[in-house]
């Protein structure tokens, strides 16, 4: 009778210290990330917005015409955070983004980004900081700092948002006929640099 009076007693009292680390895990992940605090405010507009689809128009025409000439040619694209993050502002009232707000900083030699994800029961609040580097022609993320929420996390969870941060630059750029020789970011900016590729 003591031993099964014993095992209740124990299943309700891990059952209870299970149910208090899930409700601290929540409350954890629903805070805003430590990175937050090292995040600065960027002015948003219209202006900056279409200015980024202006100079990214501006940068696909130069490669397109260089490509079709058969041409090597130095492309240089400049993006302010301003512009950056009014564009993600347009998409993010378009619906095109599944995030309730997000944010980048360009520091020097790295960037900054917080982002809350529209999940289900409770936001997630996301920061990362890391920087780009380039090898053989392609930029690849290296994440230096990665936050979901307050929550402790492993090692393992920076190098999945790594892997996952170069799963879709990877994507974005596949069919750009360009190989990128710098990407600079200082003063509030990234500039990309690259040459492009001829029909071989």
């Amino acid at each position: 009778m003591r031993l099964i009076k014993g095992i209740i007693m124990a299943i309700g009292v891990i059952g209870i210290l299970v149910i208090f680390t899930l409700l601290t895990g929540l409350y954890l992940y629903s805070l805003s990330p430590a990175i937050l605090g090292r995040a600065a405010p960027v002015a948003l507009s219209a202006d900056a917005a279409q200015s980024y689809d202006d100079k990214l128009e501006t940068a696909n025409t130069q490669i397109k015409s260089a490509f079709d000439a058969r041409q090597k040619r130095e492309v240089n694209l400049t993006i302010t955070e301003s512009e950056a993050n009014s564009k993600l502002r347009q998409m993010l009232a378009e619906g095109q983004l599944p995030l309730k707000a997000i944010l980048i900083n360009f520091g020097d030699g790295n960037f900054l980004t917080y982002a809350v994800v529209d999940a289900p029961i409770i936001d997630a609040k996301i920061g990362m900081i890391g920087r780009i580097e380039i090898a053989d022609g392609k930029p690849t993320v290296v994440v230096d700092e990665f936050n979901l929420g307050k929550l402790p996390l492993p090692q393992s969870a920076k190098v999945r948002a790594e892997q996952l941060a170069n799963i879709i630059l990877s994507l974005q750029i596949a069919d750009v006929p360009l190989d990128i020789t710098s990407v600079q970011i200082a003063d509030h900016e990234i500039t990309v640099s690259g040459t492009t590729r001829t029909i071989e």
